[in-house]
């Protein structure tokens, strides 16, 4: 297997992990690669797909002096590439500059070189050490006879403890190698000669508990040769303590490797020290006291709490947090526990729970968390959300900032005019008892009770503004009225002729509205009557703006995949404060949650688009005009292993997304495969025999594709394949392609049933291991009605 030059990350052949060959990089990049590297880079150097985008990021910001390497994958493994994150549970070694286990490693991996802050896994970190020469040196001859000591229990006034007592060496037993001085019985006695021994009369031995030496000198695990010492936190030795018997003294450091660990079994490993002094038992008693019984968090001393538990419970670290709780510092004039109140909040955001179950958590009641609770809301609502959401929290430059490479490309302007994407999302409730209410909030396209916010947001998905609640009887079009009707509306002001919003199928009502103000709309097209297929052009220019929209539908997904209070039914008694939280939500995406960035590939996807708009789908034509779709004989069914379909031109998955322009369909075609070898366990491809006589230069294949949606529906899909011997390229191989699907027309990209046969021929049957499909296991959850129909046989 590869691995990345830049990181050395092993690139596994897996969907979701792609690899790109340096060599291809364009010029820019390769001389960005060649200056991390310290080397050139050859046909043979592979790029993991993180790397690549650090090397666009850095092509993009580049000044006239270069900048500092820097990797996606920190802690791998140098020797073997294997990934050494805290997800994986390995342990990690690093290796220090100047030590032999350094230079061993150095040359096996030549002619790589080692940088400065290198990491090894424990398999080869141990090998560099058994084959690193070392000076066997054997311990010296002790010159003084160090007395063996008996144990006696002497009564002190605060705990019986064994002291030590010099015991008389027995003469006989000394080795005549050792040079010991024995006091002759005429002159001076053996005890007169011994030295003045205190007994440690304030030391016990704890059988079941052990602790640490007290050292600031290195990390408190054994072995660890990290050089970070950072203190360790009250959280961690009461973990530690409680779980492990361990006791972690206060002079105790901890490096950022073992800092991170949520695990400590490897403690049992080790023989720590089982005697303690009264300071240290009187430490560990008050570690335990300072800890409410039964209680998780404490957001007063959230500074010693571990990132992994505060981002647990409220989507945020503890850095955030701070950062959160400073910016809303009015809160502190009303509250007596201001960190606590702001705690209580976003656990209520991430988890949805009631004030019951949440009170129980902080050991309170159920009205002071309520009151806590309604104290940070409104201080957030107040000094926070104008900070990071709507329309004056940002200018119309820094809009224009937000605009992406595709998007720009395609439906931009020459002034940089913002673009927006604007979408209505769903936040369910509960029945109703009020009828008008419930009316107006049962949706027949769902048939649930709910509510829709309505979202703004730039390419890169900031959320501009967002509005509502609207009813779930009003559609995105009337939502979109209401917004623009009044020209004194600050939406009206903010935008200006020929800024582009990206919409849906939905707006459809609104458009003339919006084109009347001098806004230029982008939506997909819609089918005309009588029509059961969009035209070519139609189809295309709906696929331009699907390879934009998909922002604002990853944005809702967000506000439901971090704050759990908008995924479940929202209680009706709180749904006064619904657009409350949800804007509050927003303004904490906006300001912690990372923007997406353009593709590693986004200039190529960007160039195909623009090539093939105008591009004519003479397949299309053929088939239609031909009615081939209802021709069988003309066809023989092939299995897609067969010899018969190496024609196919072999494509990586980089080639996979530019002939998609993304990675939606490459997901679907899993899906669709699976569905597809379930009947027989084979992958039928069907050939045309007609054109295979006819013809030397082409290969028409064609594959049977069930729909997802209905049962009994299926697609026929076509590939025309260019066989001239002097074409070498995927591009041109892949002539024409079809399908008779609603989008089967487009030029740009493809739809998933295309994408499924491509997907297979092209990549997924070339792999050492074939992607399994999707979720398998489900396959045997329901009962069967076969197995059914044979019992009442």
């Amino acid at each position: 297997m590869a691995a990345c030059v830049n990181c050395y990350v092993i690139l596994q052949p897996d969907i979701l992990q792609y690899e790109y060959h340096a060599a291809d990089l364009s010029p820019e990049l390769a001389l960005i690669i060649e200056e991390w590297c310290g080397r050139e880079i050859s046909d043979n150097d592979r790029l993991c797909q993180a790397c690549v985008h650090l090397v666009a990021q850095e092509a993009n910001n580049r000044t006239e002096n270069p900048t500092v390497r820097t990797v996606s994958h920190i802690f791998v493994c140098i020797s073997c590439g294997i990934s050494l994150g805290q997800r994986t549970g390995r342990r990690r070694r690093s290796l220090l500059e100047g030590s032999d286990l350094r230079t061993y490693i150095e040359n096996q991996i030549f002619p790589r070189q080692v940088p400065n802050e290198a990491w090894a896994c424990n398999a080869c970190w141990m090998r560099a050490y058994h084959n690193t020469p070392r000076l066997e040196t054997e311990p010296p001859v002790s010159l003084e006879f160090e007395a063996p000591v008996v144990p006696v229990q002497m009564q002190t006034n605060e705990v019986s403890v064994p002291a030590v007592i010099p015991e008389e060496p027995n003469v006989d037993s000394v080795p005549a190698s050792s040079s010991i001085t024995v006091p002759s019985s005429e002159t001076e006695s053996w005890a007169d000669q011994m030295p003045n021994i205190r007994p440690p009369i304030d030391t016990i031995n704890l059988v079941s508990y052990a602790r640490i030496s007290d050292t600031t000198s290195h990390c408190f695990v054994p072995d660890c040769v990290n050089p970070e010492r950072i203190r360790v936190s009250r959280y961690l030795k009461r973990s530690i303590l409680c779980q492990y018997k361990i006791y972690i003294s206060e002079n105790a450091r901890v490096c950022h490797e073992h800092s991170m660990l949520y695990n400590w079994d490897i403690l049992n490993e080790f023989d720590f020290i089982h005697s303690f002094n009264r300071m240290q038992i009187e430490n560990m008693l008050d570690l335990l006291c300072h800890r409410p019984v039964g209680s998780v968090l404490n957001f007063e001393d959230i500074e010693n709490c571990s990132d992994r538990l505060c981002h647990y419970w409220t989507g945020l670290t503890v850095a955030n947090f701070l950062s959160l709780f400073n910016s809303v510092g009015q809160i502190e004039t009303i509250c007596n526990k201001a960190k606590t109140a702001l705690g209580m909040y976003l656990v209520k955001l991430r988890t949805g729970e009631s004030f019951a179950r949440i009170a129980s958590l902080f050991l309170t009641s159920k009205g002071t968390v309520a009151n806590y609770v309604k104290k940070a809301r409104s201080c957030l609502s107040t000094y926070y959300v104008p900070l990071h959401l709507g329309v004056g929290h940002m200018t119309r430059e820094q809009h224009s900032v937000h605009n992406l490479l595709i998007p720009q490309g395609l439906f931009g302007t020459d002034a940089n005019n913002p673009i927006v994407i604007c979408d209505g999302t769903y936040i369910y409730l509960q029945k109703s008892s009020n009828y008008l209410f419930q009316k107006k909030t049962y949706s027949l396209h769902k048939y649930r009770n709910l509510v829709k916010p309505f979202l703004m947001v730039t390419c890169d998905g900031h959320i501009i503004d967002a509005f509502g609640p609207y009813a779930a009887t009003q559609s995105d079009a009337d939502i979109m009225k209401d917004l623009f009707q009044n020209e004194n509306s600050p939406l009206r002001s903010y935008f200006r002729q020929n800024d582009v919003f990206i919409l849906d199928r939905g707006f459809r009502d609104a458009i003339g509205l919006l084109t009347s103000l001098g806004y230029s709309i982008k939506k997909p097209e819609s089918l005309d009557v009588g029509e059961r297929q969009l035209s070519t052009l139609k189809a295309n220019k709906s696929r331009m703006v699907t390879l934009c929209r998909w922002v604002v539908e990853v944005v809702n997904g967000r506000f439901k995949r971090d704050f759990k209070i908008f995924r479940a039914d929202y209680f009706n008694c709180a749904s006064r404060n619904l657009m409350t939280d949800f804007k509050v939500a927003a303004a904490i995406l906006n300001c912690f949650h990372p923007l997406i960035t353009d593709h590693p590939d986004a200039e190529a996807i960007l160039t195909r688009a623009l090539e093939r708009f105008h591009m004519p789908n003479t397949l299309a034509d053929y088939v239609i005009e031909g009615n081939i779709n209802r021709h069988r004989v003309n066809f023989v069914s092939l299995d897609g292993q067969l010899p018969h379909l190496d024609v196919f031109p072999v494509m990586e998955m980089r080639d996979l997304i530019l002939f998609s322009l993304g990675i939606y369909q490459i997901k679907q075609a899993r899906s669709y495969y699976g569905e597809h070898i379930r009947e027989n366990g084979t992958f039928r491809i069907e050939v045309d025999t007609n054109l295979l006589e006819h013809s030397n230069n082409s290969f028409l294949l064609r594959g049977r594709i069930r729909s997802r949606h209905q049962s009994n529906k299926i697609y026929c899909t076509y590939i025309l394949l260019n066989l001239n011997s002097g074409i070498t390229d995927w591009c041109q191989r892949i002539a024409q392609y079809y399908c008779s699907c609603i989008i089967g027309k487009r030029t740009i990209g493809s739809c998933a049933h295309v994408m499924t046969i491509v997907w297979y021929l092209g990549w997924a049957r070339h792999q050492e291991n074939m992607p399994p499909p999707p979720a398998s296991f489900l396959d045997s959850i329901l009962v069967r009605d076969d197995v059914e129909n044979e019992e009442d046989e």
